[in-house]
This record gives structure tokens, C-alpha cells and sequence, in this order.
């Protein structure tokens, strides 16, 4: 190649951000930027023990540090009974840090630790292409600062959080900690695994968004509660716009039509009984979110799921079939989990509705949440009724949504059901 065209590409590659990095090993990333990591401990006031550890890094020169949420989630929650405290990644007294800002929808929070002139990595701005290699950074299993090879494998696709696959092994304690390439710019911030180098990155675009205006001064514990509630109530009207933005996609169960995906970044899947011993035949199908929001140790929240069942009757009376139909009907997959101070008890309302001109019976089961007012689970619980041999169950558990997008999302659920026949 000409050598004036062969200049002018690689300056064109830079401008475009795909010039090459820097040969180095994984080594000499460890020794370049081990100066803005930390280990982040959350303390136990009545032990005054360690409680829960995670990672950090330095995000500006002003001792900002970024971490997840879920790591800090108790100091948010409790604050009467948890500190936070930093360590650097070369051992030393730890330090006293506070929370300063969080975004509990993509499991991030910002910590003041006081400190200046703070050595920081730079958030990347710019694309990443897919098979780039990866480093991240953490403190796993409290083993001590720890690098680890990776590559970025872009965005997950079947997810309504927008999250980024890394194959890497990330591991408990790593949690808050970068993703980073070889020049040091942060990609993502260590959020989960899957196991099997199967890794979860929050991207750093919410990095950006999150730094972008932080307050000068730490928020007193009850505002920082408030601005997860808003968060939260943001999130849900977020995602019911979604779901009801267009039509809502259905396919055919036996006899029936139900609701297919209703939104992508819903994972779907099905499954058939054909053992012969079976008295009745069973077809099910299943959509639910992939990823969820952590708020604490006993609540996780802004998940969608519904499964559909259809039975039918094998050589038994519509008698026994109304007592096994009977059976599915009283035992829904509700929404589980949540301590007393996070969720009250369900309270369910029962009756009979009707839906393209077929009889249904129905139950609506809501729970409040005790932190957070304006939202809650909720269960749906339908079964048809035009039968004596076949019917179809469904169940739809929506978790952290408002009475009226509860209602609003139950009403689009319903109305595609039909019988086909």
C-alpha cells in the first residue's frame, strides 16, 4: 500500500476511536491502575464487623468512588445499624465513606470518602467492538485485589435492564468493581454471573448519567430511601409504557390463544407432559424477565412473568378434571420473598370475568410495600370455564408496579385470550 494512504487510514481509525491498544500484559494493567481500586466494607454497628464487601474505583480526582448498589444497599435501608468503609487495594486503615447518590435500577451508588487528588480511571465514551479483550478488577471472596481476563461480548439481548456479557469469571466480592480495557477505560462495572464465564457488566453509560450532577454533600439517610422510591415509581411507568406501546403479540395453546412475548427482553419458553401414566396431558408456556432489581437482601423487584397451562382430559369424568383444573388454579406462582418491614401480606379479590365471550374465573392478589408507597406485587390468576374436559390456566406476577398500571397491564393481559374453536 501506498505509504501517504496507509497514514491517512490510520489517522482516520484513530479519529473513528478503533486504534489499536497498547500491547501490555495483564500484569502491567494490574501495576498501572491498582491505585484506584478499593475494597468496600459494609460494617455491622453492633459487631463492628464486616457485613458485606465489595469493590470500587476511583471515578475523579475528588475521591468519588463508584460501587453497586446491592453492595451498600444496607447502609441505605438501615442506616441505624450499617457504616460503609473503604480500603485501598494495597491493604492500609480503612476509611469512612458515604453515599452520596444511588441508581437502584442499574445497581449503582456513588461514595464520598473525603479524599482529594484521587487517582481515577476515565468512563469510555465511545463503542466497543465485540471480542475485545477485557480486564476486570475486584476483591473476591475477600481473597485480596484480583485482575481477571475477559472479552466484552456486547449487549444482552433477551434482557429489559440493559445489561453487557462479559466471558470472565466474576466471583462474590468483585461486585462494584471495573471492567476495564487496556488503556484503563472503564467499560462496565462487575454487577453478576451466571457462572460458566458467564458475566454481567452495568455499562458505563449509567456511570456517566449517575456522575454527571453529583450533590456536594451526602444526603441524609431518609433521602436517599426517598430517591430509590422515585426511582422505583420512574422504573414501573417506564416499563408499562413499553408493554403497552403496540398491540400485544399472541399465539395459539391447544385450543386457545394466549399472550406471546409481550415486549422484547422477555425470555420465553415452552414444555410438554406426554408420560402415557398421565391421565390428563399438560402444555405450558412461560415469558419472564431475565434480570431484576435488587432493593435488599429479601426484596427484588421490576420483574414481569406469565405462564400458561393448558390441560386436557384423558379418559377421567369433568368431574376429577374439575378437581385437578381446581388444583392448578389455587397453588399460582406468586411473587415470593420479602421480610416484614419490605411487603405486607396479599390481599385477593375473586370473581368472574368475561373475555372475547368466554367465561373466566379470576383472582387478583396485591401486596404493598411497606418503604414505598404507590407500589406493589401483584398476582393474576385465571382459569377458563367452556370446558368439562380442557381448560386453560394462566398467571401473570407482576413485581414492584402501581395500582393503576397493575390494572391497566391485567386489562391487555385479558383481553387477548380467546377460545378458537
Amino acid at each position: 500500500m501506498n505509504p501517504h494512504r496507509l497514514a491517512r487510514l490510520v489517522l482516520w481509525l484513530a479519529a473513528a476511536g478503533w486504534t489499536a491498544a497498547p500491547a501490555q500484559s495483564t500484569q502491567e494493567v494490574y501495576d498501572r491502575f491498582k491505585d484506584r481500586l478499593l475494597q468496600v466494607r459494609i460494617i455491622d454497628t453492633d459487631s463492628n464487623a464486616r457485613s458485606v464487601i465489595g469493590s470500587g474505583f476511583y471515578v475523579d480526582g475528588a475521591g468519588h468512588l463508584i460501587t453497586n448498589y446491592h453492595v451498600v444497599s444496607r447502609v441505605i435501608l438501615r442506616p441505624e445499624q450499617y457504616r460503609a468503609e473503604v480500603v485501598g487495594a494495597e491493604g492500609g486503615d480503612p476509611a469512612p465513606a458515604r453515599v452520596l447518590a444511588v441508581d437502584v435500577v442499574n445497581d449503582l451508588a456513588v461514595l464520598a470518602t473525603g479524599r482529594r487528588d484521587t487517582p481515577h480511571l476515565a468512563v469510555r465514551t465511545k463503542p466497543v467492538r465485540k471480542g475485545t479483550r477485557m480486564y476486570s478488577l475486584g476483591n473476591p471472596h475477600d481473597l485480596g485485589m484480583t485482575i481477571v481476563e475477559g472479552t466484552y461480548n456486547g449487549y444482552v439481548d433477551d434482557s429489559l435492564h440493559r445489561r453487557i456479557h462479559l466471558t470472565g469469571s466474576l466471583n462474590p466480592g468483585m461486585s462494584g468493581g471495573p471492567t476495564i480495557n487496556a488503556r484503563g477505560e472503564v467499560v462496565g462495572v462487575n454487577v453478576a454471573t451466571a457462572g460458566n464465564q458467564i458475566g454481567f457488566l452495568v455499562p458505563a453509560e449509567f456511570v456517566r448519567r449517575l456522575t454527571a450532577a453529583l450533590p456536594e454533600t451526602p444526603p441524609g439517610p431518609g433521602a436517599l430511601l426517598e430517591q430509590v422510591g422515585r426511582q422505583l415509581l420512574a422504573n414501573q411507568e417506564t416499563m408499562t409504557q413499553r408493554l403497552l406501546a403496540r398491540p400485544l403479540a399472541t399465539k395459539s395453546l391447544g385450543p386457545y390463544r394466549v399472550a406471546a412475548a409481550m415486549v422484547e427482553g422477555l425470555n420465553c419458553w415452552g414444555d410438554s407432559a406426554t408420560e402415557q401414566e398421565l391421565y390428563y396431558s399438560e402444555t405450558s408456556y412461560v415469558c419472564g424477565s431475565k434480570h431484576q432489581i435488587y432493593v435488599g437482601s429479601g426484596l427484588r423487584t421490576g420483574t414481569v412473568r406469565y405462564q400458561h397451562t393448558f390441560l386436557k382430559g384423558r379418559d377421567i369424568g369433568s368431574l376429577h378434571f374439575y378437581a385437578l383444573f381446581e388444583q392448578y388454579f389455587s397453588r399460582p406462582d406468586a411473587p415470593r420473598g420479602g421480610r416484614k418491614d419490605d411487603v405486607g401480606r396479599y390481599d385477593c379479590r375473586t370473581g368472574f370475568v368475561t373475555a372475547n365471550g368466554m367465561r373466566l374465573k379470576a383472582a387478583l392478589c396485591l401486596r404493598a410495600y411497606k418503604r414505598f408507597a404507590g407500589l406493589f406485587d401483584a398476582v393474576l390468576n385465571v382459569a377458563t370455564l367452556n370446558r368439562p374436559d380442557a381448560g386453560l390456566h394462566s398467571v401473570l406476577a407482576l413485581r414492584g408496579f402501581s395500582r393503576d398500571n397493575i390494572r391497566r397491564l391485567a386489562a391487555r393481559y385479558l383481553e387477548v385470550l380467546a377460545w378458537k374453536e
